[in-house]
């Protein structure tokens, strides 16, 4: 709850919120003070030639522990991708295909997670299977209907990005794990607020990037592998990144990486993944607890405060609730607006004004928000 977590503390880092009401980290988080900082002093130290080869792969790896710590797993498990739509294409393209094989995902993904399966399924000929959606939601039942032997990839996002409904992760991974196919999971909205642990969940393969819940910059990406599977991926795109032995620059026959490193095809964008360092070293100062149900608490809030208004929005169990809460106002374009010009930061996604609380807010803010849509409508 929002209330176990110091004030003061996301005072000092976050002091902008102090200046608007900002709910729209389903679309970009606010970074805390520590991130620009470091941002920064990166790119201070590179005017004046400070920095070597060991302390950016030491910088790395620390990036790699602490997605451990926060996301479950090991280290090795992670490797860094320039998007989630670079991540979801890494396996996609890596994966050994049959020729009577097909891939299952639903009609509500963002496109980084149903594009590239169009096109992999266009290359290969293969069959796509699209789990349609009742109210914002997609059942167990409904994927496990798609589902049969030649189901290679379930492709699914933990929580969807217009609706806010989060999948039951652990019953898909059991279902096409039965059939021997591959589970991948858009991590991209739930990473940063939910205590999740990709490892125990089971997923096959995960990606997402820092810039919504992980309240880092834009382009610092990332990728999760099992490490069971490694060795029946070939990756579509090797680099030197990729590969054993980083530090051979000489002309020699290279091994792939036995890790989730063999997606990284180059360099990473340094600034901005000094950025995302700084910022899991903020959100694991939060114990997962806190930050999830911080999150969890305001999304339930919002819900109680529609209801009171009589405001329709998207309704799930408990267990496939999340802080992204999707509702619908009268002309919620001409709203969207009117809360921008005031310095209240929400989203329209899909014909629908999307709202998303993350821990650092407070419930005055969305009453805040409430009450501008209720005095809109006297």
């Amino acid at each position: 709850m929002t209330a176990n977590i110091d004030r003061e503390f996301i005072q000092k880092m976050f002091p902008t919120l102090t200046k608007m009401t900002y709910l729209n980290t389903a679309a970009t988080g606010i970074p805390p003070v520590p991130t620009i900082q470091a941002m920064k002093e990166y790119l201070d130290n590179r005017t004046k030639a400070i920095g070597t080869f060991e302390e950016t792969l030491n910088t790395f790896k620390e990036i790699r522990l602490n997605l451990a710590n926060l996301l479950g797993g090991n280290y090795n498990q992670y490797g860094f991708v320039p998007s989630t739509s670079s991540g979801v294409n890494s396996f996609a393209h890596a994966v050994q295909y049959e020729a009577d094989s097909n891939i299952v995902i639903c009609d509500i993904e963002f496109p980084a997670n149903y594009v590239p399966w169009q096109n992999i399924c266009k290359l290969n000929k293969l069959e796509l299977r699209v789990v349609k959606s009742k109210d914002g939601a997609v059942s167990i039942e409904d994927f496990n209907d798609m589902i049969d032997e030649n189901t290679k990839i379930v492709a699914i996002s933990h929580v969807q990005f217009g609706t806010g409904f989060r999948a039951d992760v652990v019953e898909l991974a059991k279902a096409i794990h039965e059939r021997g196919g591959y589970l991948l999971t858009d991590i991209i909205q739930s990473a940063g607020w939910a205590n999740i642990n990709l490892e125990k969940m089971n997923v096959d393969f995960a990606a997402a990037q820092a810039a919504k819940w992980l309240i880092g910059p834009i382009g610092a990406g990332f990728c999760y592998l099992k490490k069971e599977i490694a060795n029946e991926l070939k990756p579509k795109f090797l680099g030197w990144w990729g590969v054993k032995n980083i530090h051979d620059f000489g002309y020699a026959e290279r091994e792939v990486l036995d890790d989730a490193r063999m997606f990284q095809v180059g360099s990473p964008a340094m600034v901005a993944y000094v950025g995302l360092g700084a910022s899991l070293k903020v959100l694991l100062e939060i114990p997962a607890e806190k930050r999830e149900s911080a999150a969890l608490d305001n999304g339930e809030y919002l819900r109680n405060r529609l209801e009171e208004e009589n405001i329709e929005y998207f309704k799930f169990d408990k267990d496939n609730e999340s802080p992204i809460v999707s509702c619908k106002p009268d002309r919620v374009d001409e709203l969207n607006k009117t809360l921008y010009e005031k310095k209240i930061f929400c989203s329209v996604r899909n014909g629908r004004l999307r709202v998303s609380p993350h821990f650092y807010n407070t419930k005055d803010e969305i009453d805040h928000l409430v009450e501008m849509m209720r005095n809109r409508n006297v």
